[in-house]
């Protein structure tokens, strides 16, 4: 698969990430909420960390600009 999370979606998914971890801690006795949270900053801190979002792949989205500089600077796609 190819990156299809750029660096500031990586940065928000980071950050919320972590907040969603300290959430996790400070609401530790409740344990809905504490599984929820740290399952989200799992998921959250996964995609950022391999900046691959397989719910992006399905949707053909992407947020990955180096991407498409990539694709600029080869030129137009040739089809066969």
């Amino acid at each position: 698969m190819t990156n299809n999370v750029g660096r500031l979606d990586a940065a928000i998914r980071w950050a919320l990430a972590a907040t969603f971890f300290a959430i996790a801690i400070v609401f530790h006795e409740v344990t809905v909420v504490t599984l929820g949270s740290a399952l989200a900053a799992v998921v959250l801190a996964g995609t950022a960390a391999t900046r691959i979002c397989p719910f992006y792949g399905v949707l053909g989205l992407h947020t990955n600009r180096e991407r498409d500089q990539r694709r600029e600077a080869r030129g137009p796609a040739r089809r066969a």
